[in-house]
Formats: C-alpha cells, sequence, structure tokens
C-alpha cells in the first residue's frame, strides 16, 4: 500500500513539472508570413526608395508586419507641421524672385514719373521693357512650377502601375475574382488616360492661359484678359469632365463586381459545407483564414499607397501654393505706387498657377478615390461571402 501511495506521488510530482513545449502558431500570422513571401512587391519598393528625402521620413518603411501591427506611421499632425515647414521653406527661397519683382515694378514706375514731361511714345516704350522683363521672370516660374506639376504625375502614374497589379493579385486572394479581372486592366488604362491627358492637352492650355493673361498688358489697346479667363474655364471644365467620367466609371464598375463576388463565395462555402460535412467544414474554416490573411495584407498596402499618393502630390503643391503667395503678394504690396497693367500681370500668373496646383491636386484625388475604391470592393466581396 505504502509502494503504490509513493508511486502514485511521484508520478503525480513529475506530471506537475513544467515541461517545455513549443506554442502552436497562429494559423492567420503563418497565412500572411507565406502570402508575404509569395508577393512580388519589388516595384512598389523602387517607387518608395526614390522618393523625395522629407517624404520617405513621413512613410514607414515598407515593412508590412510592422504596417500591419500599426507601427511606422506619422500622425496627421506630424505631417501637417512638416507641410507647413515645406510651404515657409519654398516661399523663403522665393524670396530672391520676389525681390526682383518688386524692384523692377519700382523702377517702372519711377521711369513712368521721370517721363511725363516727354512723349507718349517713350513712356510706352519704358513701360513696354519693363513688362518684357516682367514676361521673362514669370514665365521661367511658371515653367518651373509647371515641371514640377509633370513630374509628380508622372511620379503617381509610375507607382499606380507599380501598386494595381499587387493589388489585383490581393483581391483574387480575397475571393474577388471578378473585382480584379475587371479593375486592374481598367484602373491601368484610365491612370495611364489621365495623366497623358492631363500632361498633354490641360498643362499645355494653362501655359497658353499664363502667356495671354501676361501678354495681354502690353497695351492697354488689344487686352487679352477676358481670352485668358476663357482658356482658364476651358480648363477647368475640362478637368470637371475628366473627374466626373473617372468617378462615374468606378461608382458603376464597382457597384457589380463585388456583388457576384460574394454570391460566389457564398455559394461555393454552402456547397463545401453541405456535400463534404466534416472534410468540407475545415476546409471552409481554412479559405476563412486564408481570405482574412490576405484582406489584411490587402488594406495594408492599401492604406500604404494612400499615403504615398497623398505625400507625393503634397509637397510638389506646397512648391506651387509658394509660387502662388509669391505673386499675390507682391501685386498687393504695388498695386499703390505701380501701373494697374503690372499688377493684373501678376494677378493673372498668380490665377494661371493657381489652376496648375489644381489640376495636380485633381489627378491626386482621382488616385487616391482609386485605391479607396479598390480596398472598399475586396472589403465588400469578403463580407458578403
Amino acid at each position: 500500500m505504502f509502494c503504490r501511495l509513493a508511486i502514485c506521488l511521484s508520478i503525480g510530482m513529475v506530471l506537475l513539472l513544467p515541461w517545455p513545449m513549443k506554442a502552436q502558431e497562429d494559423p492567420l500570422h503563418l497565412v500572411i508570413e507565406e502570402q508575404l513571401s509569395e508577393l512580388d512587391l519589388a516595384g512598389i519598393r523602387a517607387f518608395l526608395a526614390d522618393l523625395e528625402p522629407e517624404v520617405r521620413e513621413l512613410l514607414p518603411p515598407f515593412d508590412v508586419r510592422r504596417i500591419v501591427r500599426g507601427e511606422g506611421f506619422a500622425d496627421l499632425g506630424e505631417i501637417m507641421l512638416a507641410l507647413l515647414r515645406y510651404l515657409w521653406g519654398e516661399v523663403f527661397l522665393q524670396t530672391r524672385l520676389m525681390g526682383q519683382l518688386i524692384v523692377l515694378v519700382v523702377l517702372c514706375s519711377l521711369l513712368q514719373n521721370l517721363q511725363r514731361g516727354l512723349p507718349a511714345g517713350a513712356s510706352e516704350l519704358a513701360f513696354a521693357v519693363c513688362m518684357a522683363v516682367l514676361t521673362v521672370l514669370a514665365l521661367q516660374s511658371f515653367h518651373s512650377a509647371a515641371q514640377v506639376g509633370s513630374r509628380t504625375i508622372d511620379s503617381m502614374v509610375s507607382f499606380m502601375q507599380a501598386l494595381l497589379p499587387t493589388m489585383a493579385t490581393l483581391l483574387v486572394a480575397v475571393g474577388a475574382v471578378s473585382s480584379a479581372a475587371i479593375f486592374s486592366p481598367l484602373l491601368l488604362a484610365v491612370t495611364t488616360t489621365v495623366g497623358t491627358l492631363v500632361e498633354g492637352i490641360i498643362f499645355p492650355l494653362i501655359f497658353v492661359a499664363a502667356v495671354l493673361g501676361v501678354a495681354g498688358n502690353f497695351s492697354a489697346e488689344f487686352p487679352l484678359s477676358r481670352l485668358a479667363g476663357l482658356v482658364r474655364t476651358g480648363c477647368i471644365a475640362l478637368l470637371g469632365v475628366v473627374f466626373s467620367l473617372f468617378l462615374g466609371v468606378m461608382v458603376v464598375r464597382g457597384a457589380i463586381a463585388p456583388v457576384a463576388d460574394g454570391a460566389a463565395l457564398r455559394t461555393a462555402k454552402f456547397l463545401t459545407g453541405t456535400f463534404v460535412p466534416v472534410i468540407g467544414g475545415m476546409f471552409a474554416d481554412a479559405v476563412e483564414v486564408v481570405v482574412g490573411g490576405s484582406l489584411l495584407i490587402k488594406n495594408t498596402i492599401g492604406a500604404l499607397g494612400l499615403a504615398a499618393v497623398g505625400l507625393t502630390a503634397a509637397f510638389p503643391m506646397m512648391k506651387i501654393a509658394s509660387a502662388i503667395i509669391l505673386y499675390r503678394l507682391v501685386a498687393a504690396m504695388v498695386q499703390p505706387i505701380s501701373e494697374p497693367r503690372l499688377t493684373q500681370a501678376l494677378g493673372s500668373m498668380a490665377d494661371s498657377l493657381t489652376l496648375l496646383f489644381v489640376a495636380v491636386g485633381t489627378v491626386a484625388l482621382m488616385f487616391f478615390v482609386a485605391i479607396t475604391m479598390i480596398i472598399g470592393i475586396g472589403n465588400l466581396a469578403a463580407f458578403a461571402r
């Protein structure tokens, strides 16, 4: 009896000892790791590596595992402060041009006052010389701003071309096969078309409006301000039409495909669970895990894409905004002493730069909406299953 009791106590003590055990890894974590190893993210990494330093500082390192955990993103307040600091720095860099414009306007006013006793032709000649110099300075600054806008649109188009195949792959992984088949080629075509249209048609029209707005003030007898305004209005209307068509296509296409994907997923899940009772249920649960991991990766990469598009456009737009502030400020400062035509020329250049700012912002907004639609469509298809 005593021996049996001793044996039982010994066995109990052995069982109570801590045994090293390997914890079972989370199936969702395993699915995410496996899918990340299969995804081709080289294009996105290359684009992010080529971004400006101030943009890379605000974007998290391209580590999807960290971003899934919510690490690395700068908060909104930090981003706003960085944009304001950048804007102030760009305005400060524009002070040389501001000084040149102010000196030119003051010199023109002095020449006109000194030549009041001379024939009218001499005064007009002096004004024409001042206007010619002003036109050269203004068009040079506009050309620089237009180059910034063109490079920004090219960068956003390149990023969309790198991002969309990855997002299409993840849409297929979450079961949104119809959505991926429709949206991937459609968005690739639309983004390229929008970029080409804005750079090839709208930007040249804005440049024509800038030239007309400045050159129309050379002679009081031959004004061109109305024509410049007409060209700017045409640019705004064309931008509105492009944005409306883009949004309409996205909404119409996005309203149909997710419903079909969700219905197909529900049907497959029901048939599997009904006709293959045990293994089918296990298979359906495994599919749930795979879809959940793909959905998490898709949303994470989509959120990074939204941040990349927004910041890629934001900093160049701040550069263009600094030029707008410059011309508005100079026009307000010299209005009491300058010829009205000089002030009108400065205001017209500011209007053209504002339109350039709006064009870049509209393209960024369209791409932002496109990424948001892809994220939402994948979520809708997954939740409808």
